[in-house]
């Protein structure tokens, strides 16, 4: 039976732990953030229409009883942060042992996890090819999380992803609202600047969850190879030695540095994962380390 991307123990390992957002919460939907608007938890702001997945102990009974709608109590210093992730599906994700895309969709579901702990509302976006397609909707219960572990857990990474075109493709987002999280290998033709830069834009908080396999960190290769590029077929033929390895390791050093300085010069949070690593591990301390995780 194949390992689940998520389970009771994983769960459990997790329960301390919430997303951190940088900034003061700016939006108008009751949540467990806290904003810069005055006032104090049990001061009355307003109201807004129940959506599925809310949390029914905020439906104001008295509203119902006269409007024969459910509606929510929003408090003025309690904000919901909109957390976005955004998964890419291509089939380089499916390299591996484990797998990046068994890494990333285990990362997605533990951000998922603690957000919505955190009264947070979450959308997840599949990305491949040019476009984006949402998996499981807007998410803002634990009912509706465990069913948005189904739906992860059966997607299937295949095709190829141009990633700034499938990030623009996201309608969710809007300007200010929130963080965006991308889980990708970031191995998108095109490159995943035009992505980040887009995201600034919007005025979002961005983290970059860079997920590599053991074998793209420290390939094991000897002799005449073939490589096959998995999401467009492209090949290319070589003798694999001491000296190729080499060359190999300087140049994936120097991408992961770009990388890195690209980041930090545009306040985006970085965190570097290998497929095989102990995600619940990783979080609370290089995730702490690198400003994500609180």
């Amino acid at each position: 039976m194949a390992e689940r991307i998520f389970d009771e123990a994983f769960m459990k390992r997790l329960e301390n732990l919430s997303v951190r957002f940088a900034s003061p919460v700016t939006t108008s939907y009751g949540g467990g953030r806290r904003s810069n608007a005055r006032g104090s938890t049990v001061e009355f702001y307003n109201f807004r229409e129940y959506n599925q997945g809310d949390d029914f102990r905020r439906i104001d009974w008295n509203a119902y009883g006269r409007f024969g709608k459910f509606f929510i109590k929003l408090f003025l210093d309690e904000r919901q942060l909109s957390v976005h992730l955004l998964a890419d599906t291509s089939a380089s994700m499916n390299f591996g042992e484990p797998t990046k895309h068994f890494a990333a969709m285990r990362l997605c579901a533990a951000f998922a996890y603690m957000s919505v702990r955190s009264q947070d509302r979450v959308s997840v976006m599949s990305l491949s090819g040019g476009g984006s397609v949402s998996v499981g909707g807007s998410v803002g219960s634990m009912p509706a999380v465990c069913r948005l572990l189904e739906q992860l857990e059966a997607l299937t990474p295949e095709g190829e992803t141009d990633l700034a075109a499938s990030v623009k493709s996201v309608r969710d987002i809007r300007p200010g609202d929130g963080i965006t999280v991308i889980f990708s290998d970031l191995m998108s033709e095109k490159g995943y600047k035009d992505a980040i830069d887009y995201l600034l834009y919007m005025h979002e908080q961005v983290v970059v969850v860079h997920i590599l396999s053991p074998g793209e960190t420290a390939p094991e290769l000897e002799g005449q190879l073939r490589l096959t590029d998995s999401e467009n077929g492209a090949f290319c033929e070589l003798t694999a030695g001491t000296s190729s390895l080499a060359f190999y390791r300087q140049a994936l050093d120097a991408y992961r540095k770009e990388l890195e300085e690209y980041c930090m010069k545009r306040g985006v949070f970085l965190l570097s994962v290998r497929s095989d690593e102990d995600i619940a591990a990783i979080l609370p301390s290089r995730g702490f380390r690198a400003g994500i995780i609180q």
